[in-house]
């Protein structure tokens, strides 16, 4: 089910094994030894700032005097 396969134990010196076999797209499996109870880790992309002001380029191409645009009665 999952790629990566930690105890608790384990996690806090496999942090980074685990953090960038998620950012991969893996699933990382972390399993409690004394409870059993087992947790998936995944990693949800994010977008930079970068990707979403580029998406935004362009969306206002009026000009730039507002009161010359249509509906302020001018």
């Amino acid at each position: 089910m999952s790629d990566v396969k930690l105890t608790t134990r384990s996690l806090v010196r496999d942090f980074p094994k685990a953090k960038a076999a998620a950012r991969k797209g893996q699933a990382v499996e972390i399993v409690d030894g004394k409870t059993g109870e087992k947790f998936l880790l995944t990693a949800k992309p994010t977008r930079t700032f970068g990707e979403l002001a580029a998406r935004a380029k362009g969306v206002y191409a009026g000009p730039p005097d507002l009161s010359t645009r249509e509906g302020f009665g001018v």
